[in-house]
């Protein structure tokens, strides 16, 4: 009884291998890169929007990338990067760029719809290479930039508070970048 029920998952094991190969060969998660991290903004203002990316990617799509696309503009009136930082088959980093209105095609990297991509510490900042990751510091300004959006669309000026308060956090992301840049450079 056991040499037929082995023969028998045997043939529906081999009847199926084929079309399973297929499936996934075929989908859109076999490309050859690991995505480490996902940049987006200019070389002196840019925020770590891998956790975003991931969000799209898992709708497995092509899409067009902008300031809308991250919800943030960290560079205002300068054209911006999308910077993917990879791992290839090799071991070798590589580096993908999308300037603003590109479109994104994510099927030469692996795991694109399956979002298992992002955690492997990557602390390349913009220009790659081993600096110590500041995620706490990347986020503040990310804060700081929607506090500025908001305030700068409030209706009334509040007596002058509202203006002083966008001095205040001019400043604060002034010293928050500087930070940042003391950090990469010693």
């Amino acid at each position: 009884m056991f040499r037929i029920w082995l023969i028998i998952s045997l043939l529906l094991a081999v009847a199926f291998l084929p079309d399973t190969l297929a499936a996934q060969l075929s989908s859109n998660d076999s490309g050859q890169y690991v995505i480490l991290s996902a940049q987006y903004g200019t070389a002196r203002r840019h925020v770590d929007v891998t956790n975003r990316l991931k969000e799209l990617a898992r709708q497995d799509r092509i899409f067009r990338m902008g300031n809308s696309t991250f919800g943030v503009d960290p560079d205002q009136g300068q054209d911006k990067t999308l910077r993917i930082y990879t791992r290839g088959p090799n071991g070798q980093e590589r580096m993908f760029e999308y300037r603003e209105g590109s479109t994104i095609d994510g099927s030469q990297f692996r795991s694109w719809g399956g979002g298992d991509w992002g955690n492997s510490g990557w602390n390349g900042g913009w220009e790659g290479g081993n600096r110590e990751a500041q995620p706490e510091m990347t986020e503040a300004i990310q804060h700081l930039r929607e506090a500025q959006k908001n305030l700068e669309s409030a209706m009334h000026n509040k007596g002058g508070h509202g203006e002083t308060a966008l001095q205040l956090i001019n400043q604060a992301i002034t010293e928050v970048e500087a930070g940042i840049q003391y950090d990469n450079t010693h």
